[in-house]
């Protein structure tokens, strides 16, 4: 299946390439002024095309791999048919580099042979757009430092340019994600480096901004970050076991510094161009925008400043070329938050178009706040009678699955407003609130609706606190009391918790939610732009297989837990959403993302990953959807062992669903054939005019925590194969067990 390299027609030895720093300013200037940036870093480009070589060295002048002033090795990255961008990085004080392409591993024949500037602020970070070169060629590459003395040279990387937009050519890619690094290995990777690879699709989570988080992640003597720059970081965790995540531009470069001197990662970029985007580690778990999830609303979280240090990092160390029209100019970013534009697409001959997706930059706030007071309204009587026509439905039907409500400040409630007030107030300082602020919020909370089941539970706590005399009767409900949609009916029954807002929703009541909100003018999970961007250009492309890289999965995750074999207890025999930080939190949009998009423009194959699962899902008759399993990352069925045994109430109940997690969640949604939730892996797609073939190579959990680089057979005993093909014609995708 593989192809051969042939001789670029019209290469050149000198000045086919483009040369810049891999970062931008932390502040982004407007686009004029980013434009007249660019062309004059084109011309300085010029100029130093026409430096001189120093006096007696030629291209095939003996050299020496210097891996230690090269730590990261090369990497190469979004192939296009006539270029791609190279990136390495340079210790030490080097100012110049020599790029050298060549279409042999002993650089007999080179191609590009030219000077490269090393930039002051970027870490060291090199990136070179090459250009003026042959489609679907095979090209090997190097950085020589040529100071004075022996010539220093980086490692020789491979990479390999797109096939041409007219040729039937014949592809296998690998896609993966979740690579956490503290106290785990990446020998998922090794299957990979035995394989003649197109490209790498990295959907997302190339690093982890945390650093020994005790929710999920490891540490190991020979794996474990601490930061250089602690002031500069944040301190996350309790008193008495800290841990930090990344916040200045300091803490994040060393992030991707140190992911990057893994041997299997910079193996495998050494061997295959990267085509990446990112997910919310990259900035911050749980991320929307510029916002931050770790204190579940018990404060501000918002930082411009953190999410631009995230991003800059990322483009000096990232090979992404993100503008398609470029030619010699500077390989840039077109700008950090809010104005970065991840998003882009690939043509990779007649046959494959891949469009690149960014889900964390432009998303609105998760549907239920993680500071929701349980009792308070999502939604009230008069908003459901609006909604309800524009859903199909009426308010009479809704009720059943409401919950009364009434209002504190009508003067029937005079009396119980004060002890409302001060039960409200309890709570709050119980969570840490200052007793000011606390105060503030019980006064707002007493003056609007509430659910009787939520303050019912608050003032039972108030009168057990207080003598028989001072105790207040408890608010009962009408026979026609309104009924509402409480946050507490979504499963959010604690203050400052991700239970019930990003995680373990209850699913019937989220989708209530969810489309009411998508009837009242819900902005878009993608952004206006980048929606209207995927509708324009989907429709309009020829190709037959149509690849969305999407960093986290379109696969609902519906656990059903009034399985009788789970024996759960009353109050939790409902269905829930998993996990609605991906795209189950945004239903509605996701239905019309597949069904006027995706199947008009002759159905998709999605890539997706984050959830540290492997699925395979048929969404419908033409979208396909295939998400990679973590490459390191704890399992979900590992994180939600740890997570659902911890409360004495539900341990029993949480190792009955762990024990069953594959099965439940298949029967959880239709069109999902294929569910595993505790092994580690990495999928191959091979695509060719006909055909589609894909397959997961998966291995135990256990596997990641010792190196196996040195002992590939052993990884090799420890893995298995799941293998799916779909056809061109059909695009219905099946089990290969051929």
């Amino acid at each position: 299946m593989r192809r051969t390299s042939h001789s670029p027609a019209a290469a050149a030895t000198d000045g086919a390439a483009g040369a810049a720093s891999c970062g931008t300013a932390t502040s982004s200037p407007p686009a004029p002024a980013r434009r007249r940036f660019l062309r004059h870093a084109t011309l300085t480009v010029a100029a130093l095309a026409l430096l001189r070589l120093p006096t007696g060295w030629a291209a095939s002048s003996p050299v020496r791999i210097d891996a230690a002033r090269f730590p990261q090795s090369v990497a190469s990255g979004d192939p296009r048919p006539n270029r791609v961008l190279l990136w390495t990085r340079v210790a030490g004080d080097a100012h110049a580099l020599r790029l050298q392409v060549a279409m042999e591993a002993d650089f007999a024949r080179v191609v590009i042979d030219r000077p490269v500037p090393v930039p002051t602020d970027t870490d060291g970070c090199v990136r070179v757009r090459a250009t003026g070169l042959e489609p679907a060629t095979t090209y090997f590459y190097r950085f020589v430092d040529d100071s004075p003395g022996a010539a220093l040279s980086s490692p020789v990387g491979r990479t390999r340019t797109a096939p041409a937009p007219d040729a039937s050519v014949p592809l296998r890619l690998a896609f993966l994600s979740c690579q956490d690094y503290g106290g785990r290995w990446y020998n998922t990777l090794l299957p990979l480096l035995e394989m003649d690879l197109d490209a790498v699709v990295h959907l997302g989570d190339f690093i982890y901004e945390t650093a020994g988080d005790p929710g999920f992640q490891n540490a190991s003597a020979e794996r474990s970050i601490a930061f250089d720059d602690i002031a500069g970081a944040l301190r996350l965790g309790t008193d008495d076991a800290p841990f930090h995540a990344a916040r200045s531009l300091d803490n994040y470069r060393q992030l991707h510094r140190t992911f990057r001197t893994d041997p299997a990662l910079r193996r495998l970029l050494e061997r295959a161009p990267l085509i990446a985007i990112w997910d919310d580690h990259e900035f911050s778990d749980d991320c929307w925008a510029d916002n931050a999830t770790y204190q579940n609303g018990r404060g501000d979280e918002q930082d411009g400043g953190r999410r631009r240090n995230a991003e800059r990092a990322y483009f000096e160390y990232m090979p992404v070329d993100l503008d398609p029209d470029a030619d010699e100019s500077v390989p840039g970013d077109a700008g950090l938050f809010p104005h970065a534009r991840l998003w882009r697409s690939l043509r990779l001959g007649r046959d494959v178009e891949l469009w690149l997706t960014d889900y964390r930059s432009f998303r609105p706030d998760h549907l239920v706040p993680e500071d929701a007071f349980p009792a308070a309204l999502a939604l009230d009587r008069a908003q459901l009678e609006a909604v309800a026509g524009r859903l199909g439905t009426t308010y009479a039907s809704l009720a059943p699955q409401l919950l009364t409500y009434f209002d504190p400040s009508r003067a029937e409630y005079a009396s119980l407003r004060g002890p409302l007030r001060e039960a409200i107030t309890a709570a709050y300082v119980a969570e840490g609130i200052d007793q000011r602020r606390a105060a503030d919020l019980a006064v707002t909370l007493a003056s609007q609706p509430l659910a009787h089941l939520g303050v019912a539970g608050l003032l039972q706590e108030w009168n057990a606190a207080r003598p028989e005399q001072q105790r207040v009767a408890l608010p009962v409900a009408a026979a026609d009391a309104d009924r509402g949609l409480p946050w507490l009916g979504l499963g959010k029954t604690a203050l400052f918790s991700s239970v019930g807002s990003r995680y373990f929703v209850v699913a019937p009541a989220f989708d209530l939610l969810a489309a009411a909100r998508a009837a009242q003018g819900l902005p878009s999970a993608l952004g206006a732009e980048q929606s209207a961007w995927l509708s324009r250009t989907m429709p309009a492309s020829d190709a037959t297989w149509k690849l969305v890289a999407s960093s986290v999965s379109m696969t609902a995750i519906r656990l059903d837990l009034a399985r009788p074999t789970l024996q759960a207890p009353e109050a939790l025999r409902r269905t829930f959403y998993l996990n609605v930080d991906h795209w189950d939190g945004f239903p509605v949009e996701r239905r019309q993302l597949i069904a006027d998009v995706f199947d008009p423009a002759g159905g998709a194959i999605v890539l997706s990953g984050d959830i540290h699962a492997g699925f395979v899902t048929q969404h419908s008759a033409g979208t396909v959807e295939f998400t990679a399993p973590a490459v390191s990352s704890q399992t979900i069925g590992s994180i939600l062992e740890k997570a659902i045994t911890r409360d004495p109430v539900t341990v029993d109940v949480g190792r009955r669903l762990v024990a069953g997690l594959d099965e439940i969640t298949q029967d959880g949604m239709a069109g999902l054939i294929y569910a595993q939730t505790r092994r580690h892996g990495v999928g191959v797609l091979e695509l060719d005019a006909g055909e589609a073939r894909m397959r997961f190579i998966e291995t135990a959990e256990e596997t990641c925590l010792a190196s196996l680089y040195e002992r590939p057979a052993d990884y090799a005993a420890t893995s298995r194969t799941a293998a799916f093909r779909l056809s061109a014609a059909e695009r219905v995708v099946r089990r290969d067990d051929r």
